[in-house]
């Protein structure tokens, strides 16, 4: 049994693995298996150029389906696994997980694109219509940077903090 068919039915876990619910998840499976297909029939899993043997799922695939390889891939994006830990659940080497990953991601990016769905990287990016923006949760970290010798610059980066720790 996948890993996908293993966690289809189970709502809350879906959701924890992956960041999508199951209704979420098979809007997006048919986007992302037609431009994985594009993909294949002139890529092969590396990259590089397919010669004259067409590409076909094998069913002793650890990802036999394209519902497990975008479960895969969303699994690995939510979780940020270690590629050794992705692999290890999948039930393949660090180096095919490494394979998979570097194959799937851009897939997938090209499906979020096309649907405009990707992630804003920057908040000028974000498209929010008007009712949209009254309540928002930004999800993320703030991190070091390395401290610019402009002063000037230095103003710009400043947070606000005096210590690592927010502690005054």
């Amino acid at each position: 049994m996948s890993k996908y068919q293993e966690y289809a039915e189970k709502e809350n876990e879906f959701l924890a693995l992956t960041g999508y619910t199951r209704a979420e998840f098979d809007d997006l499976l048919p986007h992302f298996g037609k431009i994985y297909y594009e993909w294949m029939e002139s890529h092969r899993l590396d990259g590089k150029p397919r010669g004259n043997r067409k590409y076909s799922d094998y069913q002793n695939s650890p990802l036999p389906t394209v519902a497990d390889k975008l479960f895969f891939i969303l699994h690995f994006l939510k979780t940020n696994n270690l590629q050794q830990v992705q692999g290890a659940m999948f039930g393949i080497s660090q180096p095919k997980a490494n394979v998979w990953i570097h194959c799937l991601h851009p897939l997938l990016n090209r499906t979020l694109a096309e649907l405009e769905e990707l992630p804003a990287r920057q908040m000028e990016q974000m498209k929010l219509a008007e009712s949209e923006t009254k309540l928002y949760f930004h999800d993320g970290t703030e991190r070091p940077i390395q401290r610019p010798t402009d002063p000037e610059e230095q103003r710009l980066y400043y947070s606000g903090k005096k210590t690592a720790r927010g502690q005054e």
